[in-house]
C-alpha cells in the first residue's frame, strides 16, 4: 500500500487533519491509520465511564468519515517505522477469539504525520498500573462503567440481604479536568443508575467519591477562583476533595498516601498525569525526556525528512519557549497549521 500523506492516530488533531486534507487534496491522497474503528472525543470519556454517554450513538466511524471527507482509512496499530524507505508497519488485527481478521501490512508514504496522543503516566507508584483504570480510550471507559454496574449490583444485593451499611467507595486520583469532570458526572448519573433497578441504594450517601490531588488545589493550571468554585460544587455533591496528597501505593482495596492515610477504594481511577506512548521510543525518532517526539517550530520531526508530529505526542514549544500543553485545542490549532503546510 502507498499514500501521499499518511496520518497515524485519529484523535482530535489527527482526525481533523485527515478530514481537512481529504477535502483539500481530493480522493486517494490521504490515509488515516488508527487501531480503533471509532472516534470518541477523549474529553467526553468521563461521560462514557459514568454511563451518561452512549458510545454506540456518539462514536464516529472512521470508515464513514473517510468516505464522506475524501480520505482512506486503514485499521491497525503502527508498530515499526522505516524512515529511509518511507514505510511503516501496521500490526495484524485479531478478533476477540484470537482469529486474525487482517494480516500485518506495510504502508508507504511521501509525508508522514504522527498524532498518536498520550497514555497514562503512573510515576512509578506501586500498584497504580495494576489496580486503577485510566480513561485513555473508549474500552477503558466501558470497563469502568461495567465494573461500576457490577459493584452497584453487589451493594444493592447486600442492602436487600439486610446490610444497612452496604455501599461502595470510588477514588479518583488526579484533580485535573478529567478527574473533576468524572467525579461530578458520577453524581449527576443517579438517574441512569436508577434505570438499572438500584432502588435500595441511596446514591448520594452509599456511593462515596473521593478526589485526590497532589497540588494545593484542584484544576491547578486554571485561575484560583475557578478552582475554588469547582471545589464548592463538588462539596455540594458530597464529593470529598483531598489536596496536597501524594499517593504512595495502591492495592485492590485501598489507596495509601505518603502521610500514612488510607482511602478505601472498590474502584479507582488514575487521572494524575500523561506521557507519550512508550512505543515511540522504538521508532528511531528523537524523543524528549517525557517520551514525546522532538519537533521544530513547523512541527517537523528534528533530523528526519518528511515526518511531522502533532498533539500530545509532540514536544512542541510556543513562541515564548514554553511547552505547548497537552490539550485538544492545541492539537486542533496544530492540525490547522499543517493543513496549510501540505
Amino acid at each position: 500500500m502507498q499514500s501521499d500523506i499518511v496520518i497515524v492516530g485519529g484523535g482530535a488533531g489527527g482526525l481533523e487533519l485527515a478530514c481537512k486534507l481529504g477535502r483539500k487534496l481530493g480522493p486517494n491522497k490521504v490515509t488515516l491509520v488508527d487501531s480503533r474503528l471509532y472516534h470518541v472525543w477523549k474529553p467526553s470519556l468521563h461521560e462514557v465511564a459514568a454511563g451518561t454517554l452512549d458510545i454506540h450513538q456518539e462514536g464516529l466511524s472512521y470508515q464513514m468519515l473517510a468516505h464522506d471527507r475524501g480520505f482512506s482509512f486503514v485499521y491497525g496499530a503502527m508498530t515499526a517505522l522505516d524512515t529511509a524507505g518511507k514505510r511503516l508497519t501496521i500490526a495484524a488485527v485479531n478478533a476477540g477469539d484470537g482469529e486474525e481478521v487482517l494480516p500485518e501490512r506495510t504502508l508507504g508514504y511521501r509525508s508522514l504525520v504522527i498524532a498518536v496522543g498520550s497514555t497514562s503516566n503512573y510515576f512509578g507508584v506501586p500498584g497504580a498500573r495494576e489496580h486503577t483504570i485510566s480513561l485513555n480510550a473508549t474500552e477503558d471507559a466501558e470497563r469502568f462503567r461495567l465494573r461500576l454496574l457490577r459493584l452497584l449490583a453487589q451493594a444493592e444485593q447486600q442492602k436487600e440481604d439486610g446490610g444497612a451499611d452496604a455501599g461502595l467507595d470510588i477514588v479518583i486520583i488526579g484533580g485535573g479536568a478529567t478527574g473533576v469532570e468524572l467525579a461530578a458526572e458520577l453524581r449527576e448519573a443517579s438517574g441512569a443508575y436508577a434505570a438499572y433497578g438500584f432502588r435500595r441504594l441511596q446514591l448520594q450517601r452509599d456511593v462515596r467519591i473521593t478526589l485526590i490531588e497532589g497540588a494545593p488545589r484542584i484544576l491547578a493550571p486554571l485561575p484560583e477562583r475557578v478552582s475554588a468554585a469547582a471545589t464548592r460544587l463538588l462539596d455540594q455533591r458530597a464529593i470529598s476533595v483531598v489536596t496536597d496528597c501524594r499517593v504512595s501505593a495502591i492495592d485492590r482495596h485501598q489507596v495509601s498516601d505518603s502521610k500514612g492515610n488510607v482511602y478505601p477504594a472498590d474502584l479507582c481511577v488514575w487521572a494524575a498525569g500523561i506521557r507519550a506512548p512508550e512505543f515511540l521510543g522504538s521508532l528511531g525518532l528523537p524523543v524528549a525526556r517525557g517520551g514525546q517526539i522532538e519537533v521544530d517550530a513547523h512541527l517537523r520531526v528534528k533530523g528526519v525528512a518528511d515526518v511531522w508530529a502533532l498533539g500530545d505526542c509532540a514536544a512542541c514549544t510556543d513562541g515564548n519557549g514554553k511547552p505547548v500543553p497537552p490539550r485538544a485545542q492545541a492539537a486542533h490549532q496544530q492540525a490547522d497549521f499543517l493543513v496549510r503546510t501540505f
